[in-house]
């Protein structure tokens, strides 16, 4: 029965940025090298903290999914 609760405990915030990235990545919502939504963009969509989305981020960049700039942006990996 508690493994049951685990199944169906809502995702930790900075889960619920990477899911929803990781899945437009996936559906070509940004093709290979286009900029993804800044940082100031995801805070306002969620309501999470600025460092919340930095760790969803940083992630998705050690997966290899997104490469980052500095005060450029964040852009789907080619």
């Amino acid at each position: 029965m508690a493994f049951a609760a685990l199944a169906e405990a809502p995702l930790a915030p900075y889960a619920r940025v990477k899911k929803f990235l990781k899945d437009g990545l996936a559906a070509g919502r940004w093709p290979p090298g286009a900029l993804m939504p800044s940082e100031a963009e995801l805070v306002a969509e969620f309501g999470v903290s600025r460092m919340t989305v930095n760790r969803a981020l940083r992630e998705l960049r050690s997966e290899g999914l997104v490469d980052r700039s500095q005060g450029i942006g964040t852009f789907a990996a080619r």
